[in-house]
């Protein structure tokens, strides 16, 4: 028989529904499905961990994953014992740190944002390739006047609840943190002047003598690929260890980057992202992401002073 470890199942009840009978039913899943006896701690009125041994963690953790198909709350396992070593954290920027998609907004200047979003929606859903739906999506844009758009892009995009106080805590607690985009450098490096990063990556939109966009990309395209090999290469460069590192976005261009660091988190993702990623987090605050950390209200609240 296999050695058994230690894994932590952290419960976080989405923030409209009652906890009221969620613990009993999960108590009951981790008892009849994953046949294990465990300890219990409450990190906040709708967050708690269940300390668990498991021999089997990619068994358990496809068992957890259908569990929580159409629930009102997620599960997130985890061995439980590195759950605090997390050095490195590397956000997608749109739908993930913002709540738009940045290059739909460019897109309506033209009136075309539908067309754009068709595109992006299958990108994402893992159904096109990116680079190509990129390609797509940037010539469409040809002949918009740039001039001014990212001033006036800064003041309509939305960051997304708890990122602010999340990176705070983040930084207080010593670790790295970036953003790779599949989006637009402009806006990749306000979003890390705004929050405090130390790494922004995003594609360049080309544009002529006008300053008109001439409907192409300029240098390497940030892609799923590229993702994960910035991911890499900030790790080695503060000596952090990828299994130290986690990685935290939406879409299918985002599970690379998850695969190669030791954490990923698919942040209010598409169907078939939430079934590859290794964590699902489907509230309303990316704040939450410190309770799959180990954190309860009472720590992050001395964490925000």
């Amino acid at each position: 028989m296999s050695a058994k470890t230690l894994y932590v199942l952290t419960l976080i009840v989405h923030d409209d529904q009652s906890p009221e009978g969620v613990v009993s039913t999960v108590e009951t899943f981790i008892t009849g499905s994953l046949h294990a006896t465990f300890g219990k701690a409450q990190l906040s009125p709708r967050a708690w961990d269940f300390e668990l041994e498991l021999e089997g963690y990619e068994e358990a953790l496809k068992l957890v994953k259908e569990h929580c198909l159409h629930q009102p709350y997620d599960l997130i396992l985890q061995p439980s014992l590195t759950r605090r070593d997390k050095q490195l954290f590397i956000f997608d920027m749109d739908s993930t740190l913002i709540y738009q998609e940045v290059i739909e907004l460019i897109a309506a200047y033209a009136g075309i944002e539908d067309k754009v979003a068709e595109i992006t929606t299958r990108a994402m859903n893992g159904e096109i390739d990116f680079n190509e739906s990129l390609k797509e999506r940037v010539g469409l844009l040809r002949g918009i006047d740039s001039t001014r758009i990212w001033k006036e892009l800064e003041e309509k995009i939305e960051i997304t609840n708890g990122v602010r106080p999340l990176s705070k805590a983040l930084k207080k607690l010593g670790c790295v943190l970036g953003v790779c985009s599949g989006g637009f450098i402009p806006l990749a490096n306000h979003i890390k002047n705004e929050l405090g990063l130390d790494y922004a990556y995003a594609n360049t939109l080309g544009v002529d003598e006008n300053n008109i966009l001439n409907g192409e990309t300029i240098g390497d395209i940030v892609n799923g690929e590229r993702k994960a090999e910035l991911l890499l290469e900030i790790a080695k460069k503060h000596g952090i260890d990828p299994q130290n590192a986690v990685a935290i976005g939406d879409g299918a261009n985002d599970l690379r980057m998850m695969s190669v660091a030791g954490f990923g988190i698919a942040w209010n993702a598409k169907p078939k992202v939430q079934l590859q990623a290794p964590a699902c987090l489907n509230t309303k605050s990316l704040l939450d992401v410190l309770y799959i950390l180990g954190y309860s209200d009472v720590d992050i609240k001395d964490l925000l002073q």
